[in-house]
């Protein structure tokens, strides 16, 4: 008799951690595909860059494993999506959009880092030839869908910097952005500016 408790018990950790663990991988996600308006509630298999614990914009770059409040599982392709907001480890929501609507030509799922009147500033993260290295784009594009900018942050600032080239107190608050949070408010201002004009 004690002998089976023991192996009851022991089982039955094994199950209730097994499952633990496999779905410590998983984030809640709400998402909307092309072909429909309803909103999917479900998990999301996490794509970590050094492990599947800690969010990574990867999990929206291939096939996405969903599985719904059953356990149920679907794979999901990212250009089947027009919506998609996960919600990480931290509590934080990552939202991602088709970018047809907003770019001239699609380039998948975006990331929308500040949309006003005049100005929007978009991401776009791809991995290109399935190379190791995932790149992240950037696009600045005005309120007609005309390009501005469109390439990787290193070239950013020199591009922004030409267009805040008429405004020298933005000039010179550019000098000091270092955080996506201080770009923002750039966009925020430089937005205003052109209103004004």
């Amino acid at each position: 008799m004690k002998n089976t408790l023991i192996l009851f018990f022991s089982l039955f950790s094994l199950i209730i951690f097994s499952q633990e663990k496999e779905n410590k991988g998983f984030f809640p996600v709400e998402y909307i595909l092309k072909n429909s308006n309803d909103t999917i509630q479900a998990t999301i298999r996490n794509v970590g860059r050094f492990t599947n614990k800690k969010y990574y914009f990867a999990t929206i770059l291939f096939k996405m494993k969903m599985k719904d409040d059953k356990g149920n599982e679907t794979s999901v392709e990212p250009t089947d999506v027009k919506y998609i907001k996960i919600t990480d480890e931290n509590n934080v929501k990552h939202e991602y959009f088709e970018s047809a609507e907003r770019l001239p030509k699609e380039k998948g799922l975006i990331e929308i880092m500040y949309e006003g009147r005049n100005i929007n500033w978009y991401k776009d993260y791809r991995n290109p030839a399935l190379r190791a290295q995932l790149e992240i784009k950037g696009y600045i594009i005005d309120k007609d869908k005309n390009v501005l900018y469109s390439g990787f942050f290193n070239d950013f600032k020199g591009a922004f910097r030409k267009m805040l080239k008429a405004y020298p107190d933005l000039e010179e608050k550019l000098k000091g952005a270092k955080t996506e949070a201080d770009y923002v408010e750039l966009f925020r201002l430089y937005d205003s500016k052109i209103d004004k004009s």
